[in-house]
């Protein structure tokens, strides 16, 4: 039932205006924007729409958490939809596990969003979780 529920609040969210895109975003065309919404599933099939901060590196998007929820949801399904300003993409992502790459995120997150970054490097207990956004597997 619970999935049943996401799936229906999902086809909502599509039909109230965003049009489900089959093409991957123009990550640099989308550069400025502060935060996007990631679209998971729980285990219990209910949705979950999570803000995010994104930084790109050579035109490719990355995320990053900390064993959060929807972690774990991609961790189980790696495809999800994005909600940027309203306009609905599909993707997968991918964990990056490389220390250097982390660093890059961590830098470039820096970059764009300043001292709010700075505080959560500052109270972070372990490394980020890092993931690439890639588009959706056909």
């Amino acid at each position: 039932m619970h999935r049943l529920h996401g799936i229906l609040i999902l086809t909502l969210l599509l039909a109230a205006g965003a049009a489900a895109k089959a093409e991957y975003p123009d990550w640099n065309r989308l550069a400025d924007i502060q935060v996007i919404t990631v679209l998971t599933f729980d285990d219990d099939g209910g949705l979950r729409e999570t803000p995010v901060w994104f930084v790109l590196l050579n035109g490719e998007a990355y995320l990053r958490t900390n064993n959060s929820h929807w972690l774990a949801n991609l961790r189980r399904d790696p495809n999800l939809r994005l909600d940027i300003d309203g306009e609905i993409y599909e993707g997968r992502v991918e964990e990056i596990r490389d220390p250097g790459m982390v660093e890059k995120v961590d830098i470039a997150s820096v970059k764009k969003y300043g001292l709010q970054e700075r505080l959560i490097h500052l109270f972070r207990m372990d490394p980020p979780q890092i993931l690439r956004i890639l588009p959706a597997s056909e």
